[in-house]
């Protein structure tokens, strides 16, 4: 799309703005650039189009080349704001963390940067300093919704309930039609026939059209039911969740089974002696499916005094990629088979350095991303003195767990039973691979025998990372530090074993699910959810 004047294509940017992001606003802002590109202001816009659509590597082009003509100081801090969130978004955490923290007095009294600034802070793990920026934020703007979101989000992070409460409910006065505070709201607090979201929640639910949106409804609902045991309305309101959020997404087998294969290869050629070295930080890495006690484990890490919790990074694949010659995305990628030879000794620098400036000089760091199990070999070749702890659980619990979930793109494989079964057998194929390949390096942590003997499996699991035992490690409870998973308000709670077997709540229903598990080898003897 041309247009005759700057002026014009701006206007077609505001026209085209949404809150998630639009492409039509991203083209008009792209042709608005080619027009002025010596307008920072313009360079801006680009950069907030590509964000609001997710592209933050477009974003950063983008901000870079503001920075390049802008003149303004203040402009200048904003952008560079800007650019830690589109580097936090680029999962570059380290150099996102530098820039969110330099001290810029020009726009402390800037409620959007300052709320930028939290977000970027929370987002990659530092919530405790980024609540100033958000609530400083917040009260500057008190209708923002998407401020007092924010602030929920780190609020619960930090076991800090009832402020996230109050903080969702000040969304809904202002806001009634903001559905992903309703679903928040749903999941924050148990539900009691004395205290509910119930009327509330089916009165919106009303007002909505099936689908994507409708889903942030389903999920609370599904909660607030399941609490309550009226399991076959749990279960119609997971139904229709799953479906609205699941239309989202495109996924086949054969994806998986295609990069499985590919991933393979890559692992067959790793060279005997790759020249990497053990360094600081010296890595933990939790590798599993979700839903299968993988926060837990990093709990009972985070509390020992020797080792500092880094969240979900996704920086070990990104510096495979990146030193295979690869762009960082698709996450899962097959193209590495075809990539030739790879440095691993650079692989593994590369991630130090980045993970150095999260560490705040720790010795030990935990990387609990669950989808690193795609790569444990590369890993193992990269970090010669990384443990690899391969968190798993009864499946039936696990692929429930994933189930009742409203997760992101990253697993789009969780809205259908037939797509949790075909998933899980890829999955259980390659780690059982790996297991052969990486031996004594592939180290296995069963959830359920971990609640059931916490301080046996807990000393197990310090002594395969080199770790003496802590007595603090056996409440992962009081741990510091912020928890920003669905599994937030259940590590605010000592180890249970209440959990295990939770799927047969709804084993009626689960039922196609267990049988294509055991078409496909899975044994549940005697009927106590343990997997053999």
């Amino acid at each position: 799309m041309t247009y005759p004047t700057v002026e014009a294509a701006i206007e077609a940017v505001r026209a085209h703005r949404t809150p998630n992001g639009s492409p039509k606003e991203l083209e008009a802002a792209e042709a608005a650039a080619k027009l002025a590109p010596q307008r920072a202001d313009i360079w801006a816009m680009v950069a907030g189009a590509a964000t609001r659509l997710g592209d933050f590597d477009r974003a950063e082009q983008a901000q870079l080349q503001a920075l390049e003509v802008a003149t303004d100081p203040l402009m200048k801090d904003r952008l560079a704001v800007d650019r830690a969130w589109a580097l936090a978004g680029q999962k570059r955490w380290a150099e996102a963390a530098e820039l969110a923290r330099q001290d810029r007095p020009s726009i402390a009294n800037d409620p959007i940067s300052r709320n930028i600034i939290g977000a970027t802070l929370v987002t990659i793990g530092l919530g405790a300093e980024g609540v100033p920026h958000l609530e400083f934020a917040a009260k500057a703007l008190p209708d923002r919704p998407d401020i007092w979101f924010n602030l929920a989000v780190v609020y619960n992070s930090m076991n800090r309930v009832d402020d996230a409460e109050a903080a969702l409910e000040t969304i809904l006065r202002m806001a009634p039609g903001y559905l992903p505070a309703y679903e928040f709201l749903g999941e924050l607090k148990k539900a009691t026939p004395e205290k509910n979201q119930l009327a509330r929640l089916n009165a919106v639910r009303s007002r909505v059209r099936p689908g994507p949106d409708a889903a942030f409804v389903d999920y609370a609902l599904f909660r607030q039911y399941d609490d309550l045991g009226r399991h076959d309305e749990a279960w119609a309101s997971l139904m229709r969740a799953s479906e609205g959020k699941g239309s989202l997404y495109a996924w086949t087998v054969a994806q998986d089974e295609a990069a499985a294969e590919a991933l393979k290869k890559v692992a067959a050629a790793i060279p005997a002696r790759t020249g990497a070295k053990p360094g600081k930080p010296r890595p933990i890495f939790v590798i599993s499916l979700p839903r299968v006690g993988s926060t837990l484990i990093e709990r009972i890490f985070s509390a020992h005094p020797r080792v500092r919790s880094l969240g979900e990074l996704e920086t070990f694949p990104r510096a495979l990629k990146a030193v295979a010659g690869l762009e960082p995305l698709p996450f899962i990628d097959p193209r590495l088979a075809e990539a030739g030879p790879i440095d691993y000794a650079a692989v593994g620098e590369r991630y130090r350095t980045e993970v150095a400036g999260l560490s705040d000089g720790a010795e030990v760091v935990t990387d609990k991303l669950p989808l690193n199990w795609w790569y444990a070999p590369m890993i193992a070749a990269a970090l010669p003195d990384a443990t690899i702890l391969h968190a798993h659980r009864e499946p039936m619990d696990a692929l429930f767990g994933s189930l009742k979930i409203s997760f992101s793109s990253a697993f789009p494989w969780t809205y259908q039973l037939d797509h949790l079964a075909d998933h899980y057998g890829v999955y259980r194929r390659l780690t059982e691979h790996w297991r052969q390949i990486l031996g004594e390096r592939f180290v296995d942590v069963e959830y359920e025998a971990l609640v059931k003997d916490p301080e046996g499996q807990t000393r197990a699991m310090l002594a395969a990372c080199g770790l003496d035992f802590n007595e603090a490690c056996m409440k992962p409870e009081k741990a510091e530090g912020a928890v920003i998973t669905p599994s937030a308000n259940q590590v605010r709670e000592p180890i249970t074993t209440g959990r295990i077997g939770a799927w047969r709540r709804y084993a009626k229903q689960l039922e196609p699910l267990r049988a294509r598990l055991e078409a496909d080898g899975w044994v549940d003897k005697n009927g106590d959810g343990i997997a053999r």
